[in-house]
């Protein structure tokens, strides 16, 4: 069986949000680098008007020099300029003044309620599929939400009559199927966070073989 056919539905349970998050982004970066920083007293003036330029919390933040570019705070100099600042930590954009169109008027995520059985009636059909093609077509799968919590049932029998040898087999060859999924589910469980909008989310997965329970895990 093909893993990467699984990890495929994870992937594309993210499309609508990797998507979002595309519309404006024209280049980006993310890492972590070592830079060379020239601070040298840069002073600020807005209007012909000194300012003080300071973050969120009040604490003095120094303008830089990187290669000849000089780097200036932004919530100061768009504050000073008399222009709201707001951080989307989801996105991690900064919109200086009303944030573009598209996310004023995106849909906000479900504060009613965890949104996790809609999840479920939406693309639950889907996954299950996928995870039959992993597993088995002969597995049954299983998903519901209890509360904030989705589980996860997968279980297969083998035909009683088979001789020992045979059905020890296909257990064996059943758990083996499983080995190294922790992080393809706390992957899943990651993107439904995403999807949905709601972090608080957790998950319950159990392996069945013969109606005994042979693995499980709880992933917060």
């Amino acid at each position: 069986m093909n893993r990467e056919r699984l990890k495929g539905i994870f992937i594309g349970m993210a499309a609508a949000c990797l998507i979002c998050g595309a519309i404006a982004t024209v280049h980006a970066s993310i890492g972590t680098y070592q830079i060379n920083a020239t601070y040298s007293n840069v002073k600020i003036y807005v209007e012909g008007k000194l300012i003080d330029p300071r973050d969120a919390n009040g604490v003095y933040v120094e303008p830089f020099i990187v290669n000849g570019t000089t780097y200036l705070p932004v919530r100061a100099v768009s504050e000073a300029l008399g222009y709201d600042v707001e951080w989307d930590g989801d996105t991690r954009s900064v919109y200086v003044g009303k944030p573009p169109e598209y996310v004023r008027n995106a849909p906000q995520p479900d504060t009613s309620g965890d949104g996790l059985k809609e999840w479920l009636d939406e693309k639950g059909l889907e996954l299950a599929g996928v995870f039959r093609e992993f597993f088995g077509e002969d597995v049954k799968v299983n998903m519901a939400a209890e509360d904030s919590k989705l589980v996860l049932e997968i279980s297969k029998s083998t035909d009683p009559g088979l001789p020992f040898e045979e059905r020890a087999r296909r257990e064996t060859e059943f758990v083996q199927s499983m080995i190294g999924m922790e992080g393809d589910y706390q992957q899943m469980l990651e993107l439904i966070r995403a999807d949905i909008g709601r972090k608080g989310i957790t998950m319950t997965v159990r392996h069945y073989f013969n109606d005994a329970l042979v693995y499980m895990q709880e992933l917060s």
